[in-house]
């Protein structure tokens, strides 16, 4: 009977802890196989990126139609990507085509320059955005692929753990202009605020 009880009082105690925080999918790519995976294959369908991230990618209220992104999720090296966004446009076929994407990353674990250029030998660039928030990626390495741009940012806040990373195979598409229209804050919790993490041109960050 005291076991009974004593039995019944720690399950009482386990009930009232507050639940768990739920654990973030775990994808079976690193996170340069899922670069080399969805960016180095633009321009491709946005049905088939989908198909490379946990969970598939959705759209959400406060975006705008044409964006679509990822729950959070680990990298099969522990990477911590708190979504993976894609720009599709619809060119005429029977599913949107997407040429510009967006991987952001946590920066803990930090994956750094030297990472970069340890896992890419290619040539790269400088861009800095002096006037963005110090939150938003304002430094960017540049590289120049066969399918388009690959871009790695960092900002003020993160020093130097990257932040977000950019795949833009847009160059040539007739008619598009970007950016297109920033979407609100989301009200959705642990959903990123894309105002603060899509990329965007100098100059083109909203006054708050």
């Amino acid at each position: 009977m005291r076991l009974f009880l004593a039995t019944a009082a720690l399950l009482s105690a386990f009930a009232a802890l507050p639940a768990a925080a739920a654990v973030p999918p775990r994808s079976d790519k690193t996170l340069v196989e899922l670069i080399e995976g969805t960016m180095a294959t633009l321009p491709n369908a946005v049905d088939q990126l989908a198909a490379k991230v946990p969970g598939g990618l959705h759209a959400t209220p406060d975006a705008p139609s044409q964006i679509v992104r990822s729950m959070p999720f680990v990298t099969r090296d522990g990477f911590r990507v708190s979504a993976l966004e894609v720009r599709g446009f619809n060119e005429g076929g029977d599913v949107p085509m997407a040429r510009f994407t967006s991987i952001q990353l946590e920066q803990r674990p930090c994956f750094t320059r030297q990472d970069i250029t340890e896992h890419f030998h290619v040539a790269s660039s400088e861009t800095n955005l002096p006037t963005a928030p110090s939150m938003l990626p304002n430094r960017y390495m540049m590289m120049q692929m066969p399918w388009g741009r690959l871009s790695f940012g960092t900002s003020q806040e993160s020093g130097g753990c990257v932040i977000a990373i950019v795949g833009d195979a847009t160059g040539g598409l007739a008619g598009v202009q970007l950016p297109l229209p920033l979407p609100q804050p989301t009200s959705m919790p642990g959903m990123p605020d894309l105002r603060r993490t899509w990329p965007m041109p100098a100059g083109a960050y909203p006054a708050e």
